[in-house]
């Protein structure tokens, strides 16, 4: 039940961030996180298929050119739920993605990188 509050909150907070607006970016990885966090307890696809199509929305607002954006972490994070779904459905193209975005972002992040 925490968990669908938390959707819910994350929800609300998105739809007051229309496409153009600053925190959009944020709201996005925010719900997509909490999507995924209520599909590890309650194993609901649908939750974890959400997280990854808003995780690539949130990837397509955080530029390359500027890591403050935290590219990275949106990377990582859709690497992990892609890499979630392959254990789920075993489609392997799920799990090559994963492998390809989880390089990607420690290509972001080198030794010494502020946030490891």
């Amino acid at each position: 039940m925490a968990s669908t509050d938390d959707v819910s909150r994350k929800r609300e907070k998105l739809e007051r961030c229309p496409p153009g607006h600053d925190g959009r970016g944020v709201a996005l990885y925010n719900l997509a996180w909490a999507l995924y966090d209520r599909y590890l307890e309650e194993d609901e696809i649908n939750d974890l298929n959400e997280a990854i199509t808003l995780h690539r929305e949130a990837l397509e607002l955080r530029p390359v050119e500027n890591e403050h954006y935290h590219r990275s972490s949106s990377l990582s994070e859709l690497g992990l739920c892609l890499s979630c779904r392959y254990d789920k459905l075993e489609v392997v193209d799920d799990l090559e993605e994963a492998i390809s975005l989880r390089r990607a972002a420690l290509e972001l992040r080198p030794p010494g990188h502020p946030r490891p």
